[in-house]
Order: structure tokens, then C-alpha cells, then sequence
């Protein structure tokens, strides 16, 4: 027989195509009531019925309430365990992907939870978050906002010597300086990015982003071959990671250098 917590998700979610309305209402019933942490049951039910809600939201297109429910949230997510917080909040968050016209509102989101995380004391998640603006940042076409951010992230990334965030950040640095028209600076970032990735392992949505701005790069410089050489690299790794618009885009690339050669 499923336990209680089990069964009121369960009957939460039967009710989210039929009745939208009653499923946020039970979702927000299990939330209103802070799970013990001790007991593994009601903190697996609290996080379900928290990722739903926002699930559906998401699914309505409400990025207001998916912000307000990020929002109060936190004070509960505040007793959970940091791992488990940070992982939380990015799913929360991953959630405004695909809803139309959020970014502004994704931007207020991060920073007040940048802000919550830094008086959390909980300073792994804090540089996710500040990650995630800097390419909020990017999107909104504000290169100087990110890269005051970036300057920053740097500088504590090399104190720390966190390989891995150290690399995303360079890369990001290289995208904001190739964007601004600032090449050289752009080609500077990028090879300390490959630097730093040389002694770690990089995850292949990271090595995909580093071998597509290799290409640009490159292509910037009318070496077309090698620019075609690593859109393959980028097109493959991105192929193999499930993303087709980031593999259609190398693609596309690979067959520009092809018109160039």
C-alpha cells in the first residue's frame, strides 16, 4: 500500500489536465506545511509537490507565480541541506526555459536569490546563480553587466581553484569580447579557457561550447578548415547530448566554411 505522502501527490497530479485549479490547490497545501527534515518520506514529498507546482505553472505560462513560488520557498529550503537547496533552486529555475517574454523577470529572480544565497552562506550555490545571470545578462544583450560579473566570478574562481566553474566562465568571457567585436581578448579568454580544461574532465555540452567558439573564432580569422574541423566537434558533441538547436546551429556553421573554402 503507498504511504499517505504518495498518495496525495499522486491525486494532486491526476487533477492537473482536468482541473488545473484543484491541483495547484492540493501542491500548495503539501508546500504550506514545512517537512521534518528527519524524515525522508515527508522531504521527498515536499520537493515532488514544490517541482510539480512549478511544472505547472511553467506549463501555464505564469512566470510570476513560478517567481513567488521560488521566492517563498526558500525559507523552508533554508533547513534542507545545501546540496540539496542548490539543486532545487537550478531545477526551479531551469523551469523558466521555453516560457515567452521572462527573461526580465528571470534576472529579478536571480539576483534576489543570489542575494538570499549569499546571506545563506552558501557560497557554491551563489556562483551557480551568478553563472546563470551573467548568461541572463547575455541574452538581454547587457555585455558590460556580464562582464562585470565575469571579472568578479574570475577572480574568486582562480582563489579557488574550481577548474570546472573556472572554464564556463572563461568561455563566457570569450562569447562576451567575440560579441563586442573585441577578438583578441575574445581568442585570450578562450585559450585560457582550453588551459584550464586541459587538467579536469569537461562535461560535453562544455567541450561542445568550447569547440564552437574555437570555430568562430577561427573563422573570424578566415581559417575556414580548421573552423570547420571543430563545428564537427561542436555539431557531435551537441548531437550526442540531446540538444538540436545548439547541433543544428554548428551545422549550419560547418556549411558556411564549406561556401568559404
Amino acid at each position: 500500500m503507498l504511504p499517505e505522502d504518495s498518495i496525495r501527490i499522486l491525486d494532486a497530479r491526476k487533477a492537473i489536465k482536468s482541473d488545473p485549479k484543484n491541483a495547484e490547490a492540493q501542491f500548495m497545501q503539501i508546500i504550506s506545511q514545512p517537512p521534518s527534515v528527519t524524515s525522508d518520506a515527508a522531504v521527498r514529498e515536499y520537493e515532488t509537490a514544490l517541482i510539480s507546482l512549478g511544472q505547472l505553472y511553467k506549463d501555464q505560462n505564469s512566470p510570476n507565480q513560478l517567481a513567488d513560488l521560488i521566492s517563498t520557498s526558500r525559507a523552508v529550503l533554508s533547513s534542507f541541506a545545501k546540496a540539496k537547496t542548490a539543486k532545487l533552486v537550478r531545477q526551479l529555475l531551469d523551469l523558466f526555459h521555453g516560457i515567452p517574454n521572462s527573461t526580465d523577470i528571470q534576472v529579478t529572480v536571480t539576483k534576489s536569490c543570489i542575494q538570499w544565497a549569499t546571506s545563506e552562506r552558501r557560497g557554491f550555490l551563489r556562483q551557480n546563480l551568478e553563472v546563470r545571470l551573467v548568461k541572463l545578462h547575455m541574452i538581454k544583450a547587457a555585455y558590460y553587466e556580464a562582464l562585470i560579473l565575469i571579472n568578479s566570478l574570475l577572480k574568486e574562481l582562480k582563489r579557488l581553484d574550481d577548474k570546472l566553474v573556472l572554464v564556463e566562465v572563461q568561455l563566457l568571457e570569450s562569447r562576451v569580447y567575440h560579441v563586442l567585436g573585441n577578438t583578441s581578448k575574445g581568442r585570450a579568454a578562450l585559450t585560457s579557457a582550453r588551459t584550464s580544461a586541459a587538467s579536469i574532465y569537461t562535461p560535453p555540452l562544455l567541450q561542445a561550447g568550447l569547440d564552437l567558439q574555437s570555430g568562430k573564432l577561427h573563422a573570424e580569422d578566415k581559417d575556414f578548415s580548421t573552423a570547420f574541423s571543430y563545428f564537427i566537434e561542436a555539431m557531435d558533441g551537441y548531437h550526442s547530448q540531446d540538444e538540436p538547436e545548439k547541433a543544428t546551429a554548428a551545422l549550419q556553421y560547418m556549411l558556411l566554411c564549406k561556401i568559404m573554402l
